[in-house]
């Protein structure tokens, strides 16, 4: 059996002097300008005969990786742009955004009907077409955050359960706010605030999971009698509910309470059962509900979300069901939102039941604001934000002339929008800068100005210096690198490049997206040469490895270390891989 290993240079930056950096990494990162020595116990890496228990076959390997930028379950998501510019490519104006095309926001962490039946003339002075809310039953309690998902758990709801709210909304006089939703969510987290495991979410063998439909149904007419477009369904799983399920997601086989006696298989057509049964019962009360579902319609991250759409698409009748596109969040260009659709409509190909599906695309204004020391409301200060007011309106024109119908907007500042009279109530976890007393004009104007005629092949001002550089690349055998250790690598201070027009360094290998590599001569740590790395995309994940027989290291330590420089805080780090052939864990 062989054995490799490679060592991984990745970097993630945004296309400012901030990074959005998301979950954790598993190695040290660089939190000072400068060369930093990336060298830290926790790379250490045992490479043991144990891997043969582990009964793979083919080549094994450890991947070395330094990066920039943080990585989460899902996805490495920084954005960058560093070289490209509208002054180097040629302006492609695209057209108005027709009336058609509707601004939703996402308010169902703090608006419910009462709130918008008293304040819905000052709402409506937000550029928005209408809101999605929260909709308590009479007797619900005063915990209300707009994440008790309910209708989902195992409590069977009545139309009578929800007068007052039903009240307040046929009192509530709309003018602008044309397009609105119910905020439906499949994780039952309520039952937390009821403290009842019932209200949990059931099984999908459970035989009163009828119950559940029913509430659909209850909820339905809410929309309905509100004169409401319908619901957003949530599908996205939020730990914590109780039940069965223990807090875990129903879209989850493994934590399927009955998965010891039913199939993969069998769970499988009983969801698309449960979804024909909940879209029969909707649609039965409202025939042209509109429902978007978010994050999307499962062709992403779990696929057993789609075996309820599935079963929702055979029992819609002249229902709309919108993949909610919640991939955009972050998406700045015209270019990524039209590649995040023709992703979708690519998964969806392979099954004709989802010829109906349409797209709309969500947007996160203010995302992870605390990555940029808060969110940034005074107008010299706009650049430190993830977007400037200017950003919001292209990347608000690029989203528009994607979708079908809906862009909605989520914001972690929902208190400051759509509270704007009273503050009911905060939401958890808002920025260090905060409170905000107001919202900056400019923002607000950005919703209006992006339906203006705009340049879909846009992309935003950057700073001249994104590169980070790596020199002096260190592998030694044991627990800590010391002056007098073998490095095991060949040409570890990258001094040998390849011949002109493909150059990168002897042995080491480049790869990622939008991959821009140079040889530097000036930040270098010594010798005559670093490695410049970084992308011309608006997101790129950036790579440099290298890959040797590593039998002999089986059993043994080894500690990967490199220096870097980079202009930005917490942007690069290195982590070592067991690697064999397209998969690999830390």
């Amino acid at each position: 059996m062989t054995y490799a290993w490679s060592a991984n240079l990745v970097w993630n930056g945004r296309f400012r002097s901030h990074l959005d950096c998301l979950g954790q990494i598993s190695g040290p990162v660089v939190d000072v300008f400068g060369w930093q020595n990336l060298v830290n116990g926790y790379l250490l890496a045992k490479l043991k005969g144990g891997w043969s228990k582990k009964n793979r076959t083919g080549s094994h390997g450890v991947l070395m990786v330094l990066y920039t930028g943080k990585r989460s379950a899902s996805t490495l998501f920084c954005v960058c742009v560093l070289f490209a510019s509208t002054g180097w490519t040629v302006a492609q104006m695209g057209p108005p955004i027709s009336a058609d095309k509707k601004l939703i926001g996402f308010a169902c962490n703090t608006v419910e009907p009462s709130y918008l039946r008293e304040h819905v003339t000052d709402l409506e002075q937000l550029p928005l077409d209408g809101l999605n809310i929260f909709v308590y039953p009479d007797d619900w309690g005063p915990k209300r955050t707009g994440q008790e998902g309910m209708f989902f758990g195992g409590r069977r709801f009545t139309r009578a359960d929800f007068g007052k709210a039903l009240g307040d909304l046929k009192a509530t006089r709309f003018q602008r706010l044309t397009d609105n939703f119910i905020q439906v969510e499949t994780s039952a987290r309520g039952s937390v605030v009821t403290g009842n495991p019932g209200d949990g979410n059931l099984d999908w063998f459970d035989p009163n999971w009828s119950g559940i439909a029913e509430n659909g149904a209850v909820v339905a007419w809410l929309a309905r009698e509100a004169g409401f477009k319908g619901l957003f369904l949530d599908v996205e799983h939020y730990s914590g509910s109780l039940g069965p399920w223990r807090g875990e997601s129903i879209f989850n086989y493994a934590a399927s309470p009955s998965s010891d006696q039913h199939s993969l298989q069998e769970t499988a057509a009983q969801i698309e059962l449960r979804g024909r049964q909940w879209m029969r019962a909707v649609a039965q009360v409202y025939p042209e509900i509109t429902i978007i579902l978010i994050q999307n319609t499962g062709w992403q991250k779990n696929s057993q979300v789609r075996f309820f759409v599935r079963g929702m698409l055979q029992a819609r009748g002249k229902a709309t069901l919108i993949d909610g596109g919640e991939g955009g969040y972050y998406h700045v260009t015209h270019p990524e939102f039209a590649s995040l659709r023709n992703t979708a409509e690519s998964a969806h190909a392979t099954d004709e039941l989802f010829a109906p599906i349409q797209y709309a695309m969500g947007l996160w204004v203010d995302p992870t604001p605390d990555k940029y020391g808060g969110w940034h409301t005074q107008p010299e200060e706009f650049d430190k934000n993830y977007r400037s007011p200017g950003e919001l309106e292209q990347t608000l024109y690029g989203a528009l002339t994607v979708t079908d119908k809906y862009v909605w907007l989520y914001t972690w500042h929902a208190g400051l929008w759509f509270n704007p009279v009273k503050r009911s109530r905060l939401m958890r976890g808002q920025c260090r800068l905060c409170p905000h007393e107001t919202l900056p004009p400019a923002y607000l104007q950005a919703l209006v100005d992006c339906r203006r005629s705009h340049d879909l092949s846009w992309t935003p001002a950057v700073a001249a210096d994104r590169q980070f550089y790596f020199d002096d690349a260190v592998l030694v055998q044991g627990e800590a690198i010391a002056d007098n250790s073998t490095n095991l690598l060949a040409n570890p201070g990258f001094e040998q490049w390849t011949a002109a027009g493909d150059s990168h360094p002897v042995g080491w290998q480049v790869g990622g997206e939008g991959t821009v590599i140079v040889r530097e001569t000036k930040r270098v740590k010594s010798g005559n040469y670093a490695i410049g790395l970084t992308t011309d995309l608006t997101r790129g994940h950036v790579l440099i490895d290298r890959r040797l027989p590593a039998a002999g290291f089986a059993g043994k330590t080894i500690t990967f270390g490199t220096w870097v420089n980079a202009g930005l805080a917490e942007a690069a780090g290195v982590e070592i891989l067991d690697f064999v052939q397209d998969m690999h864990e830390v």
